[in-house]
């Protein structure tokens, strides 16, 4: 821990007597513990480098602390760290993790945090790729006999490197001359490709729901991707361009497909004002009008009395095998401007692994309820990178335990229409998807993603199962961009052991990150940034009991009577630090007791009208009168920018070495001390 953070926790520790700060200086954890005899419970729960282990009442010869094993998982950029012990029945014993990372010096790492009896959790950031990583976590206890041996552990980062193309190439679509390996359709190259193989998709669109259940291996991934060729397009006056080819995979009809002059039409007829019917006997999921989303009404009268902006909208009827439609014009559609999904999924990974997919275009899979895109079931290790998913329930789905070690980048997911329909007509409703949603096992990374108009951006939520520790733990959702989202752009909900966001961005959502509930944790939110939200920077409910802590966030609106805190149910047990938390109504809001405890020290809580924070129930015009065991002695209540919105250069100086350093999460800080907010100013 530099020097420089020694003051700043030497005063932490003197002005705050009844909940543990972030953190303790060296030499100083008999005093952190000495402050803290009764309250094992909330220490161990909240944030000193030293944990303070609880246990179940046992034996008094069973006081000794006894380690027994350390386990990592190790991700891209970010690693988990469990440690197991037996003994410390009286709860006086503590811990410490250090690391150190591709050979370099012993590191603190941020504090442990008790999860189960038994066992401490907790993560490691700011890792490379491909990198040697060694962890060691030590224990003190007055009760042992002797000096403790620490744990020990090694492992090494995951690679962004997925070894390919070292065998067959197989071709889909138009064929050239002498050219072998070609297939006519996508399920048929996926059929015979093995381990190192490639699968070319000529331009064009593919109509067809594909099923892969071969697997590639660790050195010897199987790619499918587009064709990279360029091609010579003629453009006005003789003019030749050069297009990269497009290929889509696409739930609808309504699009001439490989091998065909033009599109099948349809016959329209009138049915009413506006509205024109056509037969459809098959399962419609998805229709779009000229690429936006129509509103799917459940009955033939609801689309017919339909008002804006539900009125551009359809209807199918699946008994009679007709499709209503209604587009705001008075004339038939065109087939062209007119798709209707009637395929489930694009592609379908069933118990593999070790695929790459690039490049691929996904739209409007339909087809029922819950459509997909790409629909991952019990496969491990399979990359969707810089593909596009437009105009369907959830564009990425990973599901079922023994997913795990999926990465999702760098690609891009848009829809229409939700962000301009009232929240009531899409819940419950099937637009109520996601554009990438985890319900999967460990090790599963979204990143740099760009996602637009979806009701949800990307939901890690176990709803039916929230208890179950062995579903989305060890995740890593960071660097994702996020706009127009009709509720959550980020929804952690279950156990969530080890799940991580950082440098995640929202604007013009309805919320920023929704934690109702965590169940187990821990969870950590860093430098994430809420801004323009409509109701809440973070939603808090449904009992949420599991540690969060929640780092250098941003959460920041100007909207008419929004709070920085959504609350809608119980909630606790969530941590803040060195945040800013900014809205117009209220900075902190909510009316309930919260029996293990929440903190928001060192952070600069903002509203432009009093009183700007309620809690407990309580209305509170005056920093100094807020309650010191949750709120500290170290806020600000400062406009935190400048300038007319965030932003980084316009950070107000009150916030500037403001903050409290955090092992493993600010070490890199500059001037004398964190600055308060997502961002260094210097």
């Amino acid at each position: 821990m530099s020097d420089l953070s020694k003051p700043i926790i030497e005063q932490a520790l003197r002005s705050v007597k009844t909940f543990a700060v972030d953190a303790a200086p060296a030499g100083g954890y008999s005093r952190l513990m000495r402050a803290y005899p009764a309250q094992p419970t909330c220490v161990r729960m909240i944030m000193p480098v030293l944990l303070l282990l609880s246990a179940l009442p046992a034996a008094a010869a069973d006081n000794a602390v006894r380690p027994t094993r350390l386990e990592l998982s190790a991700n891209f950029n970010a690693a988990s760290v469990y440690a197991f012990y037996e003994g410390d029945a009286n709860a006086n014993a503590t811990a410490r993790m250090e690391y150190r990372a591709g050979g370099g010096d012993w590191r603190p790492g941020h504090p442990l945090t008790r999860t189960a009896p038994g066992r401490l959790a907790g993560s490691i950031f700011h890792l490379q790729s491909d990198q040697p990583l060694e962890v060691r976590v030590t224990f003190a206890d007055g009760d042992a006999p002797a000096r403790i041996a620490p744990l020990s552990a090694a492992t090494r980062t995951r690679s962004h490197r997925f070894p390919a193309g070292t065998g067959t190439t197989w071709f889909v679509g138009r064929s050239r001359p002498g050219e072998a390996n070609v297939c006519v359709t996508i399920q048929q190259a996926v059929d015979r490709a093995g381990p190192g193989d490639t699968i070319v998709l000529r331009d064009g669109d593919y109509f067809e729901s594909v099923t892969i259940r071969r697997s590639g291996r660790p050195g010897a991934y199987i790619t499918l991707r587009r064709d990279d060729a360029e091609r010579l397009v003629g453009g006005p006056g003789g003019h030749v361009e050069h297009q990269r080819p497009r290929v889509r995979l696409v739930g609808c009809d309504n699009a001439a497909r490989l091998g065909e002059a033009r599109a099948k039409s349809r016959t329209w007829r009138r049915h009413a004002a506006g509205a024109f019917a056509t037969d459809e006997k098959r399962t419609v999921g998805t229709v779009t009008y000229r690429g936006v989303r129509l509103y799917h009404h459940d009955s033939l009268q609801a689309l017919a009395s339909a008002r804006p902006p539900l009125d551009r909208a359809w209807f199918h009827d699946d008994k009679a095998g007709k499709l209503y439609v209604r587009t705001g014009g008075e004339s038939p559609p065109e087939d062209r401007d007119l798709a209707a999904g009637v395929l489930p999924l694009g592609l379908s990974f069933q118990d593999c692994g070790y695929w790459v997919v690039e490049g691929l275009e996904f739209c409007c899979f339909g087809g029922g309820r819950y459509s997909r895109g790409v629909d991952v079931v019990n496969s491990r290790n399979i990359v969707i990178r810089g593909c596009t998913f437009e105009a369907m329930r959830t564009g990425v789905g990973l599901r079922k335990p023994l997913t795990r070690d999926c990465l999702v980048e760098r690609c891009t997911f848009r829809d229409s229409g939700i962000w301009s329909w009232p929240w009531k007509a899409c819940k419950a409703h099937d637009v109520e998807g996601s554009a990438i949603s985890v319900r999967g096992g460990a090790g599963n990374v979204a990143r740099f993603n760009t996602i637009s108009g979806f009701f949800n951006g990307i939901d890690a939520s176990t709803w039916g199962d929230l208890e179950n520790e062995s579903l989305n733990r060890d995740l890593d959702i960071h660097d994702n961009r996020f706009s127009e989202i009709g509720d959550d752009p980020l929804e952690p909900e279950g156990a969530c052991m080890n799940v991580r966001f950082w440098n995640n961005q929202t604007r013009d959502t309805l919320q920023g990150i929704s934690l109702a509930p965590i169940t187990v944790g821990p969870v950590y939110v860093v430098r994430d940034r809420y801004v323009n939200f409509k109701q809440g920077a973070v939603k808090l409910s449904v009992d949420s009991k599991g540690v969060v802590y929640l780092y250098h966030a941003l959460g920041w609106t100007d909207r008419d009577d929004s709070c920085a805190t959504s609350v809608c149910g119980p909630w606790d047990n969530m941590h803040f630090r060195n945040c800013i938390l900014r809205a117009r109504k209220y900075a902190v809001e909510d009316a309930r007791e919260h029996p293990i405890g929440c903190s928001f020290d060192y952070c600069d809580l903002f509203a432009p009208r009093m009183p700007f924070v309620k809690w407990s129930g309580k209305r509170y015009d005056r920093l100094e009168e807020l309650p010191a065991p949750t709120f500290g002695r170290h806020l600000l209540y400062v406009e935190p920018y400048t300038s007319a919105g965030p932003s980084p250069q316009s950070l107000a100086p009150a916030l500037i070495d403001a903050g409290i350093v955090l092992p493993g999460i600010n070490d890199d800080f500059k001037g004398k001390a964190p600055d308060i907010g997502p961002d260094e100013a210097r």
